[in-house]
């Protein structure tokens, strides 16, 4: 397989930048990259003035319209890619209708067999701006309907023949540019191997396999129990999974069942009617109404009350349920995705997790590698996180020092993806204008340099004040130590997850850590 292309640094190219602000501060377009797997990558950053409707579509990755013509985002990003997947060698400009009514111009390029297209879109034609727009207005959510017919909400760029014609000059100079920078020995390509899958990159054996069985699983119907250690990516594997079933225009709807207090997830799950409990003011759907037809991911599923585990079986056995204060049975169509780090096979040895319940979601289990068992994938992925953030934050193309390299593959990473994106986010922020990172840059614990424990000083204090210092100063160093994996830290501490972020809140670590 010959090498893939890093989008992310290539979008840093400086006249790609200028170029593609300027379509956006003049036209008021949305200018971005799609390639051939779909990834798609803001161009010029955020030059344009006040958003456009289409800006509210992509954004919030829109779902307009009724139950029965429902128009996303993702649909769009997907007619993009078809058309850069299909157009001639020779064609210099392509022209899409993106639903409900917007129109988009295409401008291919092309390197070592991969596709992809340069893609101003958000406006319609001035010529047919009336039928468009009222196709547009025509699926609209209701608030931002109202928000347009009073004066308040986004706009609709409307493009005359010149304006078009402009456009197109400088969207294929923006793809000639690419194309070029793609041709020089410095273009920002990974090594061969390489995969890029539904959002996750990896050359690993042990994700080329997850790759392979995602794709395998992801049209059928059957409920998934998503493993793996906190920081692997499981909401990804989720995603990924949607994203190639036949439920991919519908909603995905996430929720973290650890986040919820036990008295509230029902109602979040369920819903509730007006009266069902202090404060339900009105009727309200739940989470499995809102992901009908589409995917549900029930993050954490470990944490799960005793008593909801009984409702989800009930769901997954029968698609209905009841919503909490009612009497009314309610169906849903919904494919379940259940996610968690935790041993469930233990959990029900001990009592502590339904075995019924158990077998009920692990029809399907996907299990996700930690990062040190990857090998060379953590190279691979801290250069893509690298350019992610440059590009996020407006920084010139960045690259490691082989003695930084070093230090990075030799780390364990017990956070696995998530403390290694963190880091990365770290080092290109605090390296400034620095092109090349060194060591000198890398935190403590991976270089190994780790301070001597301060002692707290109890002098004056109170046997709770004491109690309460050491408690903190110990969460403190645990979660240091796990690079911030809280479910790590929380066992090494001998407390449980929950208990572990009441305490992170009450001592407001996390805005210390911020700080």
């Amino acid at each position: 397989m010959s090498s893939i292309v890093d989008w992310n640094a290539l979008s840093l190219n400086a006249a790609v930048g200028e170029l593609a602000a300027l379509l956006g501060e003049n036209l008021q377009v949305r200018v971005v990259l799609v390639s051939g797997s779909g990834e798609v990558v803001e161009l010029g950053g955020t030059g344009r003035g006040d958003a456009t409707l289409f800006d509210v579509f992509a954004d919030t990755r829109g779902r307009w319209g009724s139950e029965s013509e429902r128009v996303t985002y993702a649909q769009t990003v997907r007619s993009w890619v078809q058309a850069c997947q299909e157009v001639d060698e020779e064609v210099g400009r392509v022209v899409v209708d993106s639903a409900p009514g917007f129109c988009a111009h295409l401008y291919p390029l092309r390197y070592q067999g991969e596709r992809a297209a340069v893609v101003c879109a958000g406006f319609v034609n001035a010529e047919s701006a009336a039928g468009a727009l009222e196709s547009i207005r025509a699926v609209l959510p209701r608030h931002v309907l109202e928000a347009i017919e009073s004066g308040e909400g986004p706009r609709v760029p409307q493009l005359g023949r010149e304006d078009r014609r402009w456009m197109d000059r400088i969207g294929e100079r923006i793809a000639q540019v690419m194309t070029l920078a793609l041709s020089d020995e410095q273009a920002p390509t990974y090594e061969p191997g390489a995969q890029r899958f539904a959002g996750m990159l990896g050359a690993s054996e042990p994700m080329t396999r997850l790759f392979g069985q995602i794709e395998r699983v992801a049209r059928t119907n059957s409920t998934i129990l998503v493993t793996g250690e906190n920081g692997t990516g499981k909401e990804l594997v989720a995603r990924a999974v949607h994203r190639h079933s036949r439920r991919r225009d519908e909603a995905f709807v996430a929720v973290n069942c650890a986040a919820i207090p036990g008295d509230l997830i029902a109602s979040e799950l369920f819903g509730h009617v007006k009266g069902a409990f202090s404060g339900a003011h009105r009727d309200r759907a739940g989470l499995f109404e809102a992901a009908n037809h589409g995917t549900l991911l029930l993050d954490e599923i470990g944490d799960m009350e005793p008593m909801l585990q009984t409702k989800l079986l009930r769901v997954l056995q029968e698609g209905t349920f009841l919503r909490v204060g009612d009497n009314q049975v309610r169906k849903v169509d919904v494919r379940v995705i259940c996610a968690t780090n935790c041993d469930l096979e233990a959990m029900v040895a001990r009592g502590q997790f339904r075995q019924d319940l158990y077998y009920r979601i692990r029809v399907i289990e996907l299990k996700i590698p930690a990062l040190r068992e990857r090998g060379d994938d953590v190279e691979l992925l801290a250069r893509h996180f690298l350019s992610a953030t440059a590009k996020r934050h407006g920084r010139g193309v960045k690259r490691f020092s082989d003695s930084c390299m070093t230090y990075l593959r030799r780390y364990k990473w017990p956070g696995n993806v998530r403390e290694l994106e963190n880091e990365i986010e770290r080092l290109a922020i605090l390296s400034g204008d620095e092109e090349v990172i060194d060591e000198t840059w890398l935190s403590r614990r991976i270089t190994g340099e780790v301070e001597a424990t301060p002692v707290v000083d109890l002098k004056g204090y109170n046997l709770p004040e004491a109690m309460a210092l050491l408690e903190r100063q110990m969460i403190v160093e645990g979660l240091e130590r796990t690079g911030w994996n809280k479910t790590q830290a929380a066992k090494d501490l001998g407390i449980s997850r929950r208990n572990l972020i009441r305490k992170v809140a009450q001592y407001a670590l996390e805005d210390d850590r911020n700080g």
